[in-house]
């Protein structure tokens, strides 16, 4: 009898953790806390030193209508006075846990916090933990946009995370599969518009958001009403595409033409049921 009770009990009590799959959550975690980090740098050690601080060494920077090394440029750049806030409040990690990206609100004053801000916009950070286990900035770039109507929401984090995958894809092979759809996007909003472009890509119950230059964030329904109701053509220059080694997060960035004004896009894309979604876009160009 007392050796069948405690062998139950013994089944009872560590069956549940046997086994258990590990989530992304912490990983997600850690980039959250990585890009809050580099904004408080932002703040007590000022812009040049924390980009610095956080920058990958392969990273890129959107400086003078062209995409440059992101260290070799704000190691050229001075010292200054200004003050640049920021906070997350979204974001998303590929299930190996390893690349992630952040958006958020952020605000430009002359000299301290306490003056009135001369610039507000919406950055976004694509993230990548580097050999180390430390979270590095591949690509920084955003768009600026008139005083919002109301504060930006906090960050809430998912309510269910994503079981980490531990064994990788070839990268090259995943990245030359999304290098085929982000050419198919390019070709199709050449030839015909950008509407026609998105309808592939657009999610069916995952979020999506858009960042035009000029406009606040569209995200969800307003978001697909802008990415339908899109009728410009414009010449998309693919620079360069990078995927996780889970096959479901990924991004490219490049040079984006509309009447012969040249500026620049990022896209971050996301795998879902074996095709590849839009899950945020960043484009610097002004159609109105």
């Amino acid at each position: 009898m007392f050796p069948i009770f405690y062998h139950a009990l013994a089944l009872f009590w560590f069956t549940p953790f046997v086994n258990q799959p590990t989530t992304v959550q912490a990983d997600y975690e850690a980039l959250v806390a990585a890009e809050r980090s580099f904004a408080k740098a932002g703040i007590d050690k000022g812009i040049r030193d924390a980009f610095l601080a956080n920058l990958d060494e392969k990273s890129v920077v959107f400086v003078q209508n062209q995409f440059r090394p992101g260290k070799a440029t704000y190691e050229k750049s001075p010292v200054g006075p200004a003050k640049l806030s920021w906070r997350p409040n979204y974001a998303e990690i590929a299930k190996s846990g390893t690349l992630g990206f952040t958006t958020g609100p952020f605000e430009l004053r002359p000299r301290s916090l306490e003056e009135v801000p001369v610039a507000y916009g919406q950055f976004t950070s694509v993230w990548q933990k580097t050999t180390t286990g430390n979270w590095k900035v591949l690509i920084d770039f955003g768009c600026t946009h008139e005083k919002p109507n109301q504060p930006a929401p906090e960050l809430n984090p998912p309510n269910q995370f994503a079981t980490k995958v531990v064994a990788g894809l070839d990268t090259s092979v995943i990245s030359r599969e999304l290098r085929q759809v982000e050419s198919l996007f390019a070709e199709t909003a050449r030839q015909k518009s950008l509407h026609d472009a998105y309808q592939p890509v657009l999610p069916a119950s995952d979020s999506i958001r858009l960042l035009r230059e000029g406009h606040v964030l569209y995200e969800g329904a307003t978001a697909k009403h802008l990415a339908n109701s899109s009728i410009q053509q414009v010449d998309y220059q693919p620079a360069q595409t990078i995927a996780a080694p889970s096959g479901d997060l990924g991004f490219s960035y490049g040079y984006a033409t509309f009447n012969q004004i040249k500026q620049a896009y990022l896209r971050i894309w996301r795998k879902r049921n074996g095709h590849w979604q839009l899950a945020q876009e960043v484009l610097s160009l002004k159609f109105s």
